[in-house]
């Protein structure tokens, strides 16, 4: 991979710190961090008021321990992370289309290149360690507390885990994955772009239930025993159960491309 532009600030290194690269803390949602390419990133909250925003043009992005966003540019090949004052106090370039880009709580960040394949271990300075190439168009990426990185290889239609060697421990068959959430005991949740379902996959690899929600569906996260899947084309929030009743709906009335849920 080849060695990018970077620009550091002594604030990234505090910032990233205890950061959850799975996002799967069970406290309930509080706002929405909302992509929209050409525009930038909004901060809603459950009312659908818009909190906050940032002029960019993003694929991806999430909040930081401290408040921080990182932001991922997959036009301009570039993660980033911006302070709420307007401030970019991190970057990396030089990137073959990223889409996704997630925290690790050793400072690091995991990834996700579409257009290569890759998913990649970044440090704050700017060296990549650990890679997981070979991937048909992936568009996302999570790192279990046991070291094990989940891929939604969604070209290749499976969502495939390794171990902290690079090892494939498992893979699971679902048709073009769009984003995954860790949960504990191994567990993994999934949304589909073609098919619009969201789903659990157990430990073992093997998918537990799956549900047709419809729309061109994003994001998805566990609140109790219900489930907040983000559906970009019209600009929805839902919250879902497992057997798929809908038992809210917020409009943002802004259409995205990713949605990261916020506690």
């Amino acid at each position: 991979m080849r060695r990018a532009a970077l620009l550091v600030c002594s604030l990234f290194v505090p910032l990233l710190v205890h950061a959850d690269s799975s996002r799967t803390r069970q406290a309930s949602i509080r706002r929405f961090l909302v992509s929209v390419p050409g525009q930038g990133i909004f901060f809603f909250d459950l009312q659908g008021v818009e909190l906050w925003s940032f002029r960019c043009d993003p694929y991806d992005a999430c909040e930081l321990a401290g408040g921080q966003i990182l932001v991922t540019e997959r036009r301009n090949g570039r993660v980033f992370v911006v302070s709420r004052d307007g401030k970019i106090v991190w970057e990396q370039g030089g990137l073959e289309g990223p889409v996704n880009a997630e925290p690790l709580d050793n400072d690091h960040v995991l990834v996700v290149e579409n257009d290569s394949g890759r998913v990649s271990e970044i440090t704050p300075g700017g060296a990549s360690l650990r890679q997981l190439p070979g991937h048909r168009t992936p568009f996302d990426a999570r790192r279990r507390s046991n070291g094990n990185i989940v891929v939604a290889d969604s070209g290749a239609n499976r969502i495939v885990e390794y171990d902290p060697q690079g090892k494939k421990v498992r893979e699971t068959p679902a048709k073009f994955p769009n984003s995954i959430t860790l949960l504990p005991g191994g567990r993994t949740l999934f949304t589909t772009f073609t098919n619009g379902t969201i789903g659990e996959i157990d430990e073992a690899g093997t998918v537990v239930w799956e549900r047709k929600i419809g729309g061109t569906l994003y994001s998805i996260a566990a609140e109790g025993s219900t489930y907040w899947v983000s559906e970009g084309s019209e600009g929805r929030v839902l919250q879902v159960t497992r057997d798929g009743a809908i038992l809210k709906q917020i409009k943002l009335g802004k259409t995205f491309v990713d949605l990261s849920f916020c506690r």
